[in-house]
């Protein structure tokens, strides 16, 4: 009795039990049977032919592939080493299985030939200005291999640029020139402009009643400081215009040359 219950026991572990399997929400999994791919089976728990049926699991959640200093040239031949990354999702387990056997390493030495090769058809200042427009060739152009392999390529972004000491340096220099530069034309246009509202004032000044209004506001401005005296001289026009007759009169008087009278 014994021995049956042991022998029903060993083939329950060594059949049964292996014949389950279970495969997570985030795989795929190949059934292999007798080397060639039976099916690709999802989520859930399936069941197998053990000793005949082989798994192979494929994750299938969006991976990263880092592209740290590479090394390139640009079109104008000046070095810069680039940083970017590349986004990849698997699209078909059962190509990506067949065609290729380290999908990762591959994917990554493409990448590198395709951010060279891109790299080298872009002048330093075109390619500082549309970094964007370069992510999305490498894109493209990693998307045209990896597409025969069950894979897609997400998304591709440069993360960092960089360039020799001497052309930061050089750069500097040249933001440097060009802000000066900018400072100069505003100053000029700045003074230009003013020549012209002066011009303009002096030709509104030329009519006496809006010199008046002018010496009026001159006064107001300076009288809100009562800790000094000041003593400002007025054209009679002015005074008349203000209802200062009296004053306006002494000053006429004053101003004029009486003949001496002979005795």
């Amino acid at each position: 009795m014994w021995f049956w219950l042991g022998a029903i026991l060993v083939i329950v572990a060594t059949f049964i039990l292996p014949a389950f399997y279970i495969v997570p929400q985030w795989e795929k999994v190949a059934v292999i049977r007798f080397g060639q791919i039976e099916k690709i089976v999802g989520t859930g728990l399936h069941l197998r032919i053990p000793l005949i049926d082989s798994l192979m699991r494929v994750d299938i959640r969006t991976q990263t592939i880092d592209l740290m200093g590479q090394q390139a040239i640009t079109k104008d031949n000046i070095s810069a080493v680039i940083d970017a990354v590349v986004f990849m999702q698997i699209e078909d387990p059962e190509k990506l299985i067949l065609n290729i056997q380290d999908y990762r390493t591959s994917v990554n030495k493409y990448a590198q030939t395709a951010i060279r090769n891109i790299i080298g058809t872009y002048d330093l200042d075109v390619l500082l200005e549309n970094r964007e427009e370069v992510a999305i060739k490498l894109k493209e152009e990693i998307d045209l291999l990896v597409k025969n392999w069950g894979i897609d390529i997400t998304r591709a972004g440069l993360q960092d640029i960089s360039l020799p000491p001497d052309m930061k340096r050089a750069f500097a220099v040249q933001a440097e020139a060009e802000r000066e530069s900018r400072a100069i034309q505003i100053k000029a246009n700045a003074e230009l402009e003013a020549s012209h509202k002066l011009k303009e004032a002096a030709l509104n000044m030329s009519d006496p009643n809006a010199m008046q209004l002018r010496v009026l506001s001159t006064l107001n401005d300076i009288s809100k400081d009562q800790s000094n005296t000041i003593i400002m001289a007025l054209p009679l026009e002015t005074l008349r215009a203000a209802g200062i007759s009296g004053i306006a009169a002494m000053s006429s008087i004053q101003s004029k040359e009486y003949p001496k009278q002979v005795e």
